[in-house]
Parts: structure tokens; C-alpha cells; sequence
């Protein structure tokens, strides 16, 4: 929907509904109930998201240079990780798998570099620093078991 949305410039309502006759599927309902609000919650604050993807972008990574596809994507994960209705490391795998697929493997690096980067903004710096922390112990764990494995 957001992709329709950017090429086609129609309003989100028209979107929505273009969007569940013609091209939704067999889903359950409530799929499409969050597909709507995730997408209606871009549209709302679509200024709001393009700031923050700007904040977390380099030269090199300049917005303006992203495949429409690519700002969607972010616009979508950042909306998400927003809502606190899905886990932000499954935003940002779940952002990385469909980048590769209708991206390329060129922008897994981009699109991780901003939503982690916005991710860290969004739980504040001390939250990011113990989260980091806890990855890194789990790491460890996990590396400790499987040399006692071997």
C-alpha cells in the first residue's frame, strides 16, 4: 500500500480500499487490520518518519539517492518499531529480508545502519547501552555452548 501510495499519489482511503479489492488475498482479518493501521500511520506521519531516516543517513547514503522502495521500507519499519506492537530486532530482520528481495543484497546494509540507528533513538541511550550489553553476554553464551559442543 505505502508503494502504491508514493507512485500513484491517491489518498490513503483510496489506497486501502483499492488495496483489499484488488490485490489482498486469502488473509485473515486480522492481517489486514494491521496492514491498514500500519499503513495509515505512515501516511499520518510521513514528514515525522522522512526526519528521522534524514537524522540516521550519510552522505554516502543520502535519502534522496534511495530506491522508492528502500524509503517505503524504512518509513514502514520505523512506523512499526513506533506502534511497540512488534519486537524491533523482528522489525529490522523482517525490514532486511524484504529489502533483499525487492533491493538486493546492496541494501541490507542501509537499511540496518538506519534502523538500528533509529531503534537506538527511539529506547534512549541507556536502554541501547544494557540492551547491547545483553546481546553481547547472549552472544558469548551461545559461543561458550557450542565450543563445549565440539
Amino acid at each position: 500500500m505505502t508503494y502504491q501510495w508514493a507512485i500513484g499519489g491517491a489518498e490513503p482511503p483510496k489506497v486501502v480500499q483499492e488495496y483489499f479489492e484488488y490485490l489482498a488475498g486469502d488473509v485473515p482479518q486480522s492481517v489486514d487490520a494491521f496492514a491498514e493501521r500500519l499503513f495509515l500511520a505512515v501516511t499520518e506521519s510521513k514528514d515525522e518518519l522522512d526526519a528521522i531516516i534524514e537524522r540516521h543517513a550519510t552522505k554516502r547514503w543520502a535519502p534522496d539517492r534511495f530506491a522508492l522502495v528502500v524509503r517505503q521500507l524504512l518509513r514502514l519499519a520505523i512506523s512499526e518499531m513506533r506502534s511497540g506492537e512488534t519486537p524491533a530486532v523482528v522489525v529490522i530482520n523482517e525490514a532486511l529480508e524484504i529489502g533483499k528481495r525487492f533491493d538486493g543484497e546492496e541494501s541490507t546494509r542501509l537499511v540496518n545502519g538506519i534502523l538500528e540507528a533509529a531503534r537506538a533513538e527511539m529506547v534512549g541511550p541507556e536502554a541501547d547501552r544494557q540492551e547491547r550489553r545483553s546481546q553481547r553476554g547472549r552472544k558469548r553464551r551461545s559461543q561458550r555452548r557450542t565450543t563445549r559442543t565440539r
